[in-house]
């Protein structure tokens, strides 16, 4: 009865309705303070923790990438060193 009450208040701030009922009022209007403060709470873990993964996935993509360029480079020395050891192979 008492949330019907609060749903069909024409005003946006349930407040006057629940004061009206004393105690219990004011201890619903209490309990809803609490669920929004823990909602912006939880709201706000959430938006940090997707800003750290952003971070954490574009700093992976960037270490992806030295390794993938020094990777290259690492193998294309070492082709050169091969082909190199063959033709003296060959050679002599």
């Amino acid at each position: 009865m008492l949330l019907y009450l609060i749903a069909s208040s024409a005003s946006a701030d349930p407040a006057p309705v629940l004061l009206q009922y004393g105690a219990l009022g004011v201890l619903a209007l209490l309990a809803l303070l609490a669920v929004k403060v823990l909602f912006a709470r939880v709201a706000a873990t959430a938006d940090r923790e997707r800003e750290r993964a952003d971070r954490l996935e574009e700093e992976l993509r960037r270490l992806n990438e030295t390794v993938r360029t020094e990777y290259l480079t690492t193998l294309a020395k070492a082709t050169e060193a091969i082909s190199d050891a063959l033709a003296a192979v060959r050679r002599s």
